[in-house]
Formats: structure tokens, C-alpha cells, sequence
């Protein structure tokens, strides 16, 4: 009898986890199994994308190895202090957003509004904070304009999530120095429309 070959690619470090199977690992520990095994099919499939189909053909003693390297990476460090602000993604390189002060009010909105959530909303979060770079020299860089895309922001799932938690830690610590900023700038955006619609009003324009 002849056996398919099944190819299962093991993770060896954090680099190696995107968002999708970090949200899922995360699932996975909270949810109740009445035993360690169905515990252990699901991290396999998981983590190392095979069906449970493919999985069952494996034996008990190479499932147990399997975990057993699993749980060694998912149990070290991550690194997530260090910002990375450069990344390969999809065949193409993409930046973190270069001035985090002076990103647009949609940007800031839907930050706030996805980080209400931040666990599930992830590759969202990623979508806005990691952009194809256009230009670069040296440090320096630009990336794409930001517009928003549901069909997109689906494909972030994929995203590593080592950059992804290191740039929301970088978010996060930034703190009440850049909601300040932000909340001025805000302002000055709604300042800026009142007087437009005040000058509206003298001309005449609008007014029924």
C-alpha cells in the first residue's frame, strides 16, 4: 500500500507565528478540552496547518514530539520591545507608519476604534500600521497612503506576529504624549471646518 506523503512544517521560533495562529494558540488555552489529546490535534492544526485528516495518519509518539516543540516556542520569550520597523510581508516590503504624531484622523479613528479590541482586531490594527514602502533612502522611508479595505485587511491575517506586537507595544507606550497631540490636532480640524462653514454661511452658500 502506498501512503501520501503529508509535508508538516514545524515553527522554531517566534518568527515563524502570524497573526492568525497566534489569535487561534490563544483560543485554543482558553477553551475547555476534556482531554490533553483533543487539546494537542488542535495546536498541531493550528500551528502547523495540517487538517485533523491529514494529522490522524500520524502516530501518537510523533504527534507527542510535535507538541513537545510546539510548546517550546509558544513558551519562550518573544521579544516584543524591540520595534520592527521594516518587514517582508507577502513578497513585498512594508514600513511602519514613520511619524505616528502626524497620521491622519482616519488613521487615528480607526486605531482607537480597532484597539477596542485589540486581540481579535489585530491584523486590522496591522493593515493600518504596516504599509507597502514607496520610497526609502537609507532610515528614511514613506509608505502608501492608508485606505481602508475590509477584503485587505483580511489578508494581514498571514502578518508576523513578532512586528505586530512589537509595534502595538510601541503604540501603546507612546501614551498620553500622542493622544495629546492627537486630540489638538482634532481640534484644530474641527476649528478648521467651523470657520469654513462660518464663511459658507456670509456668502450665502447653503443656506435654503
Amino acid at each position: 500500500m502506498k501512503y501520501e506523503e503529508i509535508e508538516l512544517v514545524i515553527p522554531t521560533s517566534w518568527n515563524d507565528i502570524t497573526i492568525r495562529m497566534y489569535q487561534q494558540f490563544v483560543n485554543i488555552n482558553k477553551k475547555k478540552y476534556s482531554n490533553e489529546e483533543e487539546k494537542a490535534v488542535d495546536l498541531v492544526c493550528t500551528l502547523c496547518n495540517v487538517t485533523r485528516d491529514e494529522l490522524s495518519r500520524f502516530s501518537y509518539k510523533d504527534l507527542k514530539y510535535i507538541v513537545e516543540r510546539l510548546y517550546k516556542v509558544m513558551e519562550s520569550k518573544m521579544d516584543k520591545e524591540t520595534l520592527i520597523k521594516k518587514v517582508e510581508f507577502q513578497g513585498i516590503k512594508h514600513g511602519l507608519i514613520p511619524n505616528f504624531s502626524a497620521i491622519s484622523l482616519g488613521e487615528f479613528i480607526d486605531i482607537e476604534n480597532h484597539c477596542q479590541d485589540a486581540h481579535n482586531n489585530l491584523h486590522k490594527l496591522m493593515y493600518i500600521m504596516y504599509r507597502p514602502i514607496i520610497k526609502e533612502r537609507g532610515e528614511r522611508y514613506s509608505i502608501k497612503e492608508y485606505m481602508p479595505d475590509q477584503f485587505k485587511e483580511e489578508d494581514y491575517l498571514d502578518f508576523p506576529i513578532l512586528a505586530a506586537l512589537s509595534s502595538l507595544t510601541f503604540f501603546f507606550n507612546l501614551g498620553k504624549q500622542l493622544k495629546l497631540a492627537l486630540l489638538k490636532y482634532s481640534k484644530r480640524e474641527v476649528d478648521r471646518k467651523i470657520i469654513k462653514l462660518k464663511k459658507l454661511r456670509r456668502s450665502g452658500v447653503g443656506i435654503m
